[in-house]
């Protein structure tokens, strides 16, 4: 079991320490909490105990052993993360004060180190936290840039603790080795092709299999560009551009960097010839003419270089196998996936199934389950396919 250590300093956010830990462990990690004396006025050790089911240390002397802890915990884990990092203890591994455990198990630790700062905004944008962050990205140490929002000072501003989820995946998908320095390229969601100024054409398609895919082969340590429709609620943690229209998506791909290029954007295939001004009035009958929009996946694949993967996303309604087959051909990638068009998976569902299939008419049947599930065995697939090549990314 990977372990990671989680170091919680004297924020008010401290309480969001507990959500982290939990993250952790919900992806089947271990949590070892190092708690500066401080901190615990905002959160009970006991608590951190509880549910990590270890010790936490609190003091330099008190819960010690050997007194070579801060060198044998790093040793053990995966990861150091201090969450949340105040301005103090920011200063503190700045300048190499080593005055408490914490501060001298970050000078011991040889394993990577994660930084999730979270103060006021007047705090954190001050020069000398300024210059200790940079400092501290210059010596190596991940900094989990924190977010707008409403502080405890009961301002808005920056400052603010990165969500706990936000948090952990920053962690494991920069812990990620299987896909490090492969570069994931992958659409996701619906395009709308607007009628007038508020109607529009479109399709159900969520997004979520693209988001999934993306997060996936970020955990894995992927280099990830996500372009998701404008009209997708997921949330991501990943790169993130947006698109509506068919023609913008197609800009925003022109003159991309990929190794491996995950289609699962649900393009439309029609487009209306003219967009009427305004808002149309309810009147009489209204006839309009739509043409066909450019086919993207096709166009980049024609472009494809040696080394590149093109995965391409299909839903059918039934003849799987077949349909899938012919648009595999038709569309010249080199996988697909094709999945059933009907309740419960698929377009804007929460699972999803079907079958990869391969140039060469190999076909991987892909059992129901939740989406992120369905990206493992997709991603790797679809691994394995680009190691067998094995090359670099190229522009398209």
């Amino acid at each position: 079991m990977k372990k990671v250590i989680l170091g919680v300093t004297a924020s008010i956010s401290a309480y969001k320490a507990i959500e982290i830990l939990r993250e952790f462990q919900k992806r089947g990690w271990a949590v070892k909490v190092v708690m500066t004396e401080n901190s615990t006025n905002f959160v009970s050790p006991l608590t951190f105990r509880s549910l990590s089911g270890e010790d936490v240390i609190t003091s330099q002397f008190r819960d010690l052993k050997s007194g070579l802890e801060h060198i044998e915990l790093c040793e053990n884990s995966e990861a150091l993360l201090i969450a949340p990092a105040t301005a103090d203890v920011i200063a503190k591994f700045s300048c190499g004060i080593a005055d408490d455990f914490l501060s001298s198990l970050y000078l011991a630790c040889k394993k990577p180190v994660f930084l999730a700062p979270a103060m006021n905004e007047e705090m954190l944008l001050h020069p000398a936290t300024q210059r200790n962050l940079k400092r501290l990205k210059e010596d190596g140490v991940f900094i989990i840039e924190p977010e707008s929002g409403y502080l405890a000072c009961k301002e808005e501003g920056e400052g603010r603790l990165a969500e706990p989820k936000r948090i952990v995946f920053n962690v494991i998908s920069g812990l990620g080795k299987e896909m490090k320095r492969v570069k994931v390229l992958v659409t996701a969601g619906a395009t709308r092709e607007f009628i007038d100024d508020v109607r529009f054409i479109s399709n159900s398609s969520s997004g979520k299999q693209g988001v999934a895919i993306a997060h996936e082969a970020a955990l894995m340590g992927a280099d990830v560009l996500l372009l998701l429709s404008a009209s997708s609620c997921e949330k991501t943690f990943v790169k993130t551009e947006r698109f509506d229209a068919v023609d913008e998506l197609r800009k925003r791909l022109k003159g991309r960097d990929f190794d491996i290029f995950f289609m699962t954007a649900a393009v439309g295939d029609f487009k209306p010839v003219r967009r009427f001004k305004e808002k149309i009035k309810r009147e009489g009958k209204l006839n309009i003419e739509f043409g066909m929009t450019h086919d993207i996946l096709k166009e980049i694949s024609q472009k494809k270089r040696e080394h590149q993967v093109i995965v391409a996303f299909a839903a059918e309604a039934r003849d799987f196998i077949e349909r899938g087959k012919k648009k595999l051909l038709e569309k010249e990638a080199d996988i697909l996936f094709v999945n059933p068009v009907r309740s419960g998976v698929g377009f804007s569902a929460e699972e999803n199934e079907g079958y990869l299939i391969f140039r060469d008419g190999r076909t991987k049947r892909i059992e129901r389950a939740s989406k992120e599930k369905v990206s493992k065995t997709i991603i790797k697939r679809v691994l394995e396919y680009y190691k067998g090549i094995s090359g670099g990314g190229n522009v398209l």
